[in-house]
């Protein structure tokens, strides 16, 4: 009879034990249940250029310091398709948090609230606002990197004033229009631009962030506007078709050109004269700023709730790089892409 009882016992053990690894297992659908590793998706605006393409392998490496798995998704500038990309992410219910660079930060703010957040996924945007909230993070999420918000735009069109006071007429070249981006650019420039007598704005321009059409809607500007005095292109990438088009209708000097960007080429754009300045613009912080903060929520530690990139450490105490202090920069290891 004992023999008997000791055998039951064992087996209802076994299958005890059974039940309850497979309890503890679950889905390969779940969240990570580990206090360490955390899985992530981060949200790319696209992944067609460098500044990008840096934003992402950043991320991916401060994910594997981490120890945390990691997942990109390349919005390709469109932002249905990112909007998409939202709701795929959510119903998969495998990620922990997601790191947001927004094509269109207003149109994914609905989603955010209503199904990102109650599905207890924490959330960091970075360069591009959600909601509207430029200088701090949207209601319910962690933190917002500020990097393309109206006041970058708005402080880079007051520089532009300040530094030429005859004013004149000035191109205005971006990227897609539908992307937020553009709509900061274009807000910046109407609060420091718009109303001024001596100016005349030329555009806004509308492109694909590539050379070749910035080529081409400068070449159209220079023709039809002679008299042409300034050129704002918001992103170095797109700034080496503004210099070759100025540099072949015999322009360079005659007409300034501003970038917004500071990569390798324009630094050495910057060097040789054929653009008056660029911005600096930092893919590597904005990234580690941006998951920096998710950590520090899973750790129970402080945070920001809003980093602005224009004041970071690393900067010589100006994001505007010319070449009265390029070698400042350059000293701080700049640029970083």
């Amino acid at each position: 009879m004992k023999k008997w009882l000791t055998v039951c016992l064992f087996v209802f053990a076994v299958i005890l034990a059974a039940c309850s690894s497979s309890d503890d297992s679950g889905s390969s659908d779940d969240k990570q249940s580990s206090d360490d590793q955390k899985t992530v998706a981060f949200f790319s605006a696209g992944a067609s250029n460098n500044y990008l393409q840096t934003g992402i392998k950043e991320a991916e490496r401060v994910a594997k310091e981490y120890g945390w798995k990691i997942e990109i998704f390349d919005g390709g500038f469109d932002p249905l398709k990112q909007l998409n990309q939202l709701q795929n992410a959510v119903a998969q219910k495998k990620f922990d948090a997601f790191l947001i660079e927004a094509v269109d930060g207003n149109q994914l703010c609905d989603m955010v609230q209503s199904s990102v957040l109650p599905a207890n996924i924490a959330v960091s945007a970075i360069n591009i606002e959600l909601c509207g909230a430029v200088d701090n993070a949207a209601e319910g999420t962690l933190t917002f990197v500020g990097g393309q918000g109206v006041n970058v735009y708005q402080d880079i069109y007051k520089d532009i004033v300040e530094t030429n006071p005859d004013g004149g007429k000035i191109a205005i070249i971006g990227g897609p229009s539908t992307g937020t981006p553009y709509l900061n650019n274009i807000k910046g420039m109407e609060l420091e631009i718009a109303s001024h007598d001596k100016w005349q704005i030329i555009g806004p321009y509308s492109t694909d962030y590539t050379a070749n059409q910035a080529f081409q809607v400068t070449q159209n500007a220079l023709q039809a506007h002679p008299d042409l005095k300034v050129i704002f292109s918001n992103y170095s990438g797109m700034s080496a078709g503004v210099v070759e088009a100025v540099n072949a209708a015999g322009k360079k000097g005659k007409v300034k050109i501003y970038d917004f960007g500071g990569d390798e080429w324009s630094f050495e754009a910057v060097r040789n004269g054929d653009i008056e300045q660029t911005v600096i613009m930092l893919p590597k912080e904005e990234v580690q700023r941006g998951m920096e903060a998710i950590k520090n929520h899973f750790e129970g530690k402080d945070y920001q709730s809003f980093y602005d990139l224009t004041q970071e450490g690393i900067l010589p105490g100006t994001p505007y790089v010319n070449k009265n202090n390029i070698a400042d920069f350059e000293t701080k290891g700049l640029p970083e892409y």
